[in-house]
């Protein structure tokens, strides 16, 4: 368990202790630092970036370093020393050998440099792909949070419902003691109160659930630890319009600019099998020396080694079919790769023109809830006070009861609809992960 995850489980015991809520950003900025999915596209980033160091090995001069020894055995011969004029018998002789040589690659077709650019486009696919997770993981858990936020506010409403079914009850039966109502109203009065108690129960399994998404989303385990969100005011967005829409698209959705970047390997794949049909110039340098024994080779390095330089040109005449067939591939690779850019800048488009319309008119819709709720909460205060006065009777009192809970729970939701969409929105274009930046580590 790393120093972070440390932090972040002694941040959520103290936030347990003190009853603390969490904000939106809290939960992204943990996701962002423990969910395994956004660490393991920061692993394939890392990983293209050693392709593009080793993708330069096409241009740069290789050398080696190489040495060898060897013993020859023959039937016994004598030999006549001049030197100390005596005879020798030997049965066998010894060679040793090194020498280092250096290789570079003048000219391939452009194929080393072209598998350069290849690499460098693999690792912005890489970058690409790690902002195009983070953006699905800030919006899962924007989704979940939202999600949470929703099922604290309709248990509340559930609860306040309740509440007021259980004193609607308490004054019905005093006033049906006193003989003022029927029984009838007093079993209308139980029973939604019953209705009410069973509604809460299931709002209470909802959010449950509802935090066990959230934590999960942020890459964290469930202990049972409580979570609260924290509610902000609900502003309507700045909605960009067509013309803008498409233009973020096109620079800032990551699958989006994937696609494009998919063309470009198309293109490349195509010069770099062009450049097979080119011919191809190698030189070569190799330093050597060779000796019976270790010392004469040493001395052979100064006074007896041979130095030799290589210029080769290789000109491919006729391979067969390979060559035509590899570059037909790859003209048609580059094809569906603008055919799937296409497909999918219109399907996108199409998306993010819907989700606008659908927060234009949320925008239009909230307001008149807003107004709603506050027409059904004058409604119900005054049939309660008519109730009391014995002017109206108790399916009024329960239907504005009933309004109210409905026009309390449909603002609730088209909020949270509104929100999510909203965070939709900035998905599509691929702007919103650019509002989460990671911690410094």
């Amino acid at each position: 368990m790393n120093f972070n995850t440390v932090l972040i489980y002694i941040f959520l015991f103290l936030n347990i202790i003190e009853a603390q809520g969490y904000t939106l950003d809290d939960c992204i900025q943990i996701a962002i630092d423990e969910k395994k999915t956004v660490l393991s596209a920061e692993i394939g980033v890392v990983s293209a970036s050693k392709g593009v160091k080793a993708s330069y090995s096409g241009i740069l001069p290789s050398i080696q370093a190489s040495g060898g020894g060897g013993v020859n055995y023959f039937p016994e011969q004598v030999n006549f020393d001049l030197e100390e004029l005596k005879f020798d018998t030997t049965n066998y002789f010894e060679t040793y050998s090194a020498g280092i040589s250096l290789n570079q690659t003048l000219y391939d077709g452009g194929r080393s440099w072209n598998q350069i650019r290849q690499a460098k486009t693999n690792l912005d696919i890489s970058k690409l792909n790690q902002r195009s997770i983070k953006a699905q993981v800030i919006q899962k858990v924007i989704r979940s949070y939202y999600g949470l936020l929703q099922a604290q506010k309709l248990l509340n409403v559930s609860e306040k419902n309740l509440e007021m079914s259980t004193q609607q009850v308490s004054l019905v039966k005093k006033q049906f003691d006193l003989g003022v109502v029927k029984r009838t109203d007093l079993l209308k009065a139980q029973v939604a109160q019953g209705q009410a108690r069973v509604d809460m129960l299931n709002k209470k399994t909802s959010l449950q659930n509802s935090r066990r998404i959230l934590f999960n989303d942020m890459g964290l385990q469930d202990f049972g630890q409580s979570i609260v969100a924290i509610e902000k005011e609900w502003e309507a967005p700045k909605i960009p319009s067509s013309g803008e829409l498409l233009k973020i698209l096109k620079n800032s959705n990551p699958n989006l600019l994937i696609s494009k970047s998919q063309i470009d390997l198309g293109d490349l794949s195509y010069q770099m099998t062009k450049g097979l049909r080119m011919p191809s110039l190698n030189t070569s340098m190799n330093y050597s020396a060779n000796g019976q024994t270790t010392s004469e080779l040493l001395k052979a390095f100064n006074d007896d080694w041979s130095l030799g330089l290589n210029l080769s040109l290789a000109v491919p005449i006729y391979v067969g079919n390979s060559l035509s067939i590899q570059q037909q591939q790859a003209i048609l690779s580059k094809q569906q790769a603008e055919y799937s850019y296409t497909v999918l800048l219109n399907d996108l488009r199409v998306q993010a023109e819907l989700i606008r319309e659908t927060l234009s008119n949320y925008a239009e819709i909230i307001p008149l809830n807003q107004s709603v709720v506050a027409s059904a909460e004058e409604d119900l205060k005054l049939v309660k006070e008519r109730y009391s006065l014995g002017s109206a009777t108790i399916l009024e009192v329960l239907d504005a009861q009933v309004s109210l809970i409905r026009s309390n729970s449909n603002l609730i939701n088209v909020i949270h609809d509104a929100r999510v969409q909203e965070a939709s929105l900035k998905a599509v274009l691929g702007t919103l992960d650019f509002e989460y930046k990671p911690k410094e580590k």
